[in-house]
């Protein structure tokens, strides 16, 4: 029994996930879209732990000693710490595709998943340009990789294009956790009072919280920043409590989901030719963000007025239901241009775009469900044109609506 895909016949059988970390979000995530391209290729999807790795174990799996079934592919977490030993030569003839990498592979034709940090880098941009920064910084990790590089790289690039400097914090390896955030402190304070910083991560993120509460430099108010990973739990960060009040971390989620489901659909294209990639070919496929987790550090430097909150409320309810900035202002005892103002100082963002925020949001959700038709879904979300919301859902996501049902709703719907 087998699976047919572009005329070519994917085999039904085991596909190993090696150097699974257990417990960890973003791994779990991955696993996930692996397990729903494999529902649908009847694969059987068996896991190996980082705990219980063992490279003469993973090869005798993969030249079937003992009797056991071979695996039909495999798909490889390729973390730093165990990169080198698990080369292509470790699989034999079993495809094998390496998921996420932290530095380039130097084996040639490897077939690889990695992230489009440049588009990573532009979701920051977009949510920290919206506060209109007197001025534009970035933080990168300590660590060596090309992710690190590529998306301060990426930032510096927009950053140009609008005609703006970068201001980038002198990062070094190995340097220890409290050298760091002191050294930090000590650069944040020489930003001017209305900056929005680019943390490589949300680790680093988390840094920046931690050196700006030393000075103090308030966040939002003095400082936007925004991360990257859309870790769990990054809201509650304590770091905010010195100023009685606790906003979490925005941060750019990335589509772990969406890469693990393109690792498992390059290896079902190895597994369909019934080879690995020759030394002269290499297949790639990419993923890049999911969202942007929309907290309060990159909510603006202004105050927090209470008819701002209560115009918050009434975007979270009606914004679907064909509310306008201009009707939303005439709920309110100012004139538009005063409230439109002061909602971009409070918020760092227009009321149009937390009304489209809501909106996408709500499209996404809808999406999610395969009982609704795509063309239904524009006036449950309040636009008035499919047009106007497939043009909109391209600007935002990069990518079709058609094609963001394909990557992210369960195919078990109807």
């Amino acid at each position: 029994m087998g699976c047919m895909k572009n005329n070519l016949k994917i085999p039904c059988g085991v596909v190993l996930y090696l150097d699974f970390p257990e417990r960890e979000d973003n791994h779990l995530r991955k696993l996930a879209g692996i397990r729903r391209y494999a529902s649908v290729r009847e694969w059987e999807v068996q896991t190996i732990t980082r705990r219980e790795l063992d490279c003469a174990a993973v090869k005798a799996t993969c030249v079937g000693e003992g009797g056991r079934p071979k695996p039909i592919g495999c798909i490889v977490e390729t973390l730093a710490d165990y990169r080198s030993i698990l080369p292509p030569r470790l699989f034999g003839d079993v495809p094998v595709v390496y998921l996420d990498p932290s530095r380039p592979l130097n084996w040639r034709g490897a077939a690889v998943v990695a992230c489009d940090n440049a588009a990573v880098a532009a979701a920051a941009y977009d949510e920290l340009s919206a506060g209109m920064p007197q001025c534009y910084a970035a933080v990168p990790s300590c660590s060596a990789f090309p992710w690190n590089r590529e998306r301060i790289d990426a930032f510096r690039v927009l950053c140009a294009a609008d005609g703006r400097e970068l201001r980038v914090f002198p990062a070094r390896r190995r340097e220890p956790k409290e050298r760091r955030v002191a050294r930090l402190a000590k650069w944040l304070a020489g930003l001017p009072s209305r900056s929005a910083v680019f943390a490589a991560n949300d680790t680093v993120a988390k840094d920046i919280a931690e050196a700006a509460s030393a000075i103090p430099r308030h966040i939002p108010r003095e400082l936007t920043v925004i991360g990257v990973d859309g870790e769990p739990g990054a809201e509650d960060h304590g770091m905010f409590r010195a100023f009685g009040e606790r906003p979490g971390l925005s941060s750019v989620k990335l589509d772990f989901e969406l890469a693990g489901y393109e690792a498992a659909r390059l290896l079902g294209e190895l597994v369909a030719l019934r080879a690995s990639p020759s030394p002269s070919e290499t297949r790639t496929a990419v993923f890049g963000p999911l969202c942007v987790l929309r907290r309060e550090s990159t909510r603006g430097p202004g105050r927090r007025e209470q008819f701002v909150m209560e115009a918050v409320d009434v975007i979270r309810r009606e914004a679907c239901e064909g509310l306008t900035a201009a009707a939303l202002a005439g709920h309110f005892d100012c004139s538009r241009r005063l409230f439109e103002l002061r909602f971009r100082e409070a918020m760092g963002h227009s009321v149009l775009d937390e009304i489209l925020h809501v909106r996408l949001e709500k499209a996404q959700t809808l999406l999610m469900r395969r009982d609704i038709p795509i063309a239904r879904i524009a006036p449950l979300c309040g636009f008035r044109t499919g047009i106007e919301l497939r043009k909109l859902f391209r600007l935002r996501f990069k990518t079709s609506m058609r094609r963001w049902r394909k990557n992210h709703a369960p195919d078990g719907e109807a």
